[in-house]
């Protein structure tokens, strides 16, 4: 079912069921250290910022992409993008090379913006396709020390 969401300058156009059901579908996911301790933290996401996800059908576990940096002792700053099932109506669309402040929009640690450059949809995904491109900052919540790695 189409619905219609408004999250702060942006309004979506989402199925967010359909959305959900992709999400369920098993994934080759990378299984190295940094992304797993993306999976594991997005576990315990602050509730603002997983109401974003939970609103569009997303998962946050099972990004599409994701790359991972060093950033402060105890944290790591991870840049990557999800997929929803819809299209924007209305707020300005940004890229991982032109976000800025009238694009993007903050909850806690984690940027967001929406995107129609697409990169790394999953097999089978419907159109049309909405991007959300993220930058976080998120703490390392493995027991496996990341520097052995």
């Amino acid at each position: 079912m189409i619905q219609t969401i408004d999250i702060y300058d942006w309004v979506i156009e989402v199925d967010v069921e359909m959305t959900k059901k992709l999400y369920k579908n098993e994934r080759e996911d990378c299984s190295c250290l940094y992304c797993n301790n993306y999976r594991e933290a997005s576990q315990h996401l602050d509730n603002c910022v997983f109401d974003v996800f939970n609103k569009l059908g997303i998962d946050p576990s099972k990004p599409s992409h994701l790359s991972e940096f060093p950033y402060e002792e105890q944290f790591r700053l991870y840049i990557g993008s999800y997929h929803i099932v819809g299209r924007l109506l209305k707020g300005e669309l940004s890229t991982m090379s032109n976000s800025n402040a009238t694009n993007t929009f903050q909850i806690k640690d984690f940027n967001f913006g929406f995107s129609i450059d697409l990169q790394f949809v999953p097999i089978g995904f419907p159109n049309p396709v909405l991007q959300l491109d993220f930058e976080a900052k998120i703490p390392w919540v493995l027991d496996e020390n990341p520097e052995v790695y």
